[in-house]
């Protein structure tokens, strides 16, 4: 077998794939560093919505969250928001619950694949407004949360922060309610 003839052509051909493949990592990552994140500031009164297709009711509201800056998720069964402190706030509903007890392990174990590895402290909310459930804690990160129940619906709470406690979920807590 001989060898293929070189053309002395192959450094160039090799060094514009190379430049292509740094190219396409380093503009993103470029790009995403300049681009600040999207946040919009939370009016003192305002009042959120979050609705999970299904059966009525089907959509949560909560207020208690003025000051906050709230981030796009693109999901309307989900809000994040970033508390002064630095604390973030996740709250989701999820529409069709049958069965409560079976619907708060599961949650919990979406909290874990989420990367919130939590356990159940013991804890139980009850909201002047009707939703009830158990509380939770991080395991490896500070943190609380909530698993409420209210109807067919299941609201699930998660302030992650070093301060983080129940009680600063409280005016959240407090607000929630049922949209009929």
């Amino acid at each position: 077998m001989s060898q293929p003839i070189r053309t002395g052509n192959d450094w160039k051909q090799a060094g514009l794939v190379l430049a292509v493949v740094a190219a396409l990592l380093v503009i993103p990552a470029v790009v995403a560093a300049l681009v600040p994140v999207r946040e919009t500031a939370v009016a003192p009164d305002s009042v959120i919505e979050l609705t999970a297709p299904g059966t009525e009711p089907d959509t949560v509201a909560f207020g208690g969250v003025g000051g906050w800056h709230r981030r796009p998720t693109g999901d309307q069964t989900t809000a994040v928001l970033i508390a002064p402190d630095g604390s973030r706030l996740a709250v989701s509903v999820i529409d069709g619950v049958t069965d409560f007890p079976e619907a708060v392990e599961w949650r919990r174990k979406v909290l874990d694949v989420q990367g919130f590895d939590a356990y159940f402290d013991g804890g139980e909310v009850k909201t002047p407004n009707g939703f009830s459930g158990p509380t939770c804690r991080g395991t490896d990160r500070a943190g609380v949360c909530a698993i409420l129940g209210n109807d067919n619906l299941a609201v699930t709470l998660v302030l992650i922060g070093d301060d983080a406690t129940l009680p600063e979920l409280a005016p959240v807590l407090d607000s929630l309610t049922v949209r009929r």
